[in-house]
């Protein structure tokens, strides 16, 4: 082959890469390619002959490929248009205004490891990332950690997570309580996110029916519902004529051999299940949602059954309260009538939604029906 033959054949590949600007791979595919089909039609024994066919031959190379990178990027503009096809997004209201999210979101982060999560558990969804209770009984408090074993986990409540991490999960929707509202914008600019602020939806079956709209699983919450609305009328049928004649009390301890707290009826979900399962509560019609009550007013909490609860570690809460046994040897003490029928139990009853409450309507089978 002439010098001038090369040079006309490395200028026309040279033109069809300018062209059509292949990547370099492209390139070296073409280049591969036109030579592969030279060393076939060019035999060292028959150069002569089928020389005369080089400049067609050449002519249909460039028309190819040519054509072929018009149309690349064609193709390329398709692949992006599908790529970037819209999701369906929908408006919903929260505790801080409005917000556009994914109709059925698929990567979902809960910066709450309880009163959200026990929902979004509940209604079928793995969330992609969580945070937990540093120093709690439960790392995901009424919630079987084998739920979520295998669940990143961003951090603890009370703080915001790694932006960090929750950048790297990809999430398309955030679930926070407003507690985290100063991180909101920070939040949104990661994905869509909404708040609920708990005093205002303290309800948990409401709850439920909420987290279920924004997840699109609102069908399944109503299942939930039936599902508990069932066992709780079981319940009530085993329970009998003790409905009317035994009453409830439930305290939480935390932190003080001298202090107790006291919950409003209607504020957690222990004391929604047990008003649904017909039972008297003392605390039903408490004024205020919190109470924090000296131990000389514990008589007022009397009851013929007193469930006594915290959420620290059981080693946590004896360093936290060194003379706790001191406390349940005064006399006050004694004197409840719960103490003198040995009606006292030590329940773990911070629970935020159906998964918990199943476990509270577990105890009230296990104290009282069996007891009666």
């Amino acid at each position: 082959m002439t010098k001038k033959a090369i040079s006309t054949i490395m200028r026309l590949l040279l033109g069809v890469k300018a062209v059509c600007a292949l990547t370099f791979a492209k390139f070296v595919w073409v280049v591969k390619t036109v030579f592969f089909s030279l060393h076939i039609l060019w035999q060292p024994r028959q150069i002569s002959s089928n020389y005369k066919f080089l400049p067609f031959f050449l002519t249909i190379v460039v028309v190819l490929a040519i054509a072929a990178c018009n149309n690349t990027p064609q193709l390329e503009k398709r692949q992006t248009s599908a790529m970037r096809t819209p999701i369906e997004t929908k408006t919903v209201s929260h505790a801080l205004g409005k917000v556009e999210i994914p109709l059925k979101a698929q990567r979902v982060i809960v910066l709450e490891e309880n009163i959200i999560l026990d929902s979004v558990v509940a209604l079928g969804i793995k969330p992609v990332g969580v945070v937990y209770c540093r120093g709690c009984e439960e790392k995901f408090r009424g919630i079987p950690s084998d739920l979520l074993a295998d669940v990143p986990v961003l951090g603890s409540i009370g703080s915001l997570p790694s932006l960090e991490k929750i950048l790297a999960l990809k999430p398309d929707l955030i679930l926070a309580l407003t507690n985290l509202k100063n991180s909101y914008k920070l939040l949104s600019s990661i994905a869509p996110t909404v708040m609920i602020d708990f005093p205002t939806m303290y309800d948990f079956k409401e709850r439920l029916r909420y987290v279920a709209q924004v997840l699109g699983k609102s069908d399944r919450a109503e299942e939930l519902l039936t599902q508990y609305q069932n066992r709780i009328q079981k319940l009530r049928q085993q329970l009998g004529k003790q409905l009317e004649a035994k009453t409830i009390s439930v305290i939480y301890l935390a932190g003080s051999a001298d202090i107790f707290y006291s919950y409003r009826g209607d504020f957690l979900p222990y004391g929604q299940i047990i008003n649904d399962a017909g039972l008297q509560l003392i605390q039903q019609n408490q004024k205020q949602r919190e109470l924090t009550l000296s131990i000389e007013v514990l008589p007022e909490s009397d009851a013929d059954f007193l469930f006594i609860m915290t959420d620290l570690l059981k080693k946590d809460f004896k360093k936290a309260n060194p003379d706790f046994l001191s406390f349940l040897q005064k006399p006050i003490w004694s004197k409840l009538k719960a103490v003198q029928n040995k009606q006292v139990y030590n329940v773990n009853w911070n629970v935020g939604g159906t998964i918990g409450a199943n476990r509270i309507i577990n105890d009230l089978f296990k104290y009282l029906v069996k007891t009666s």
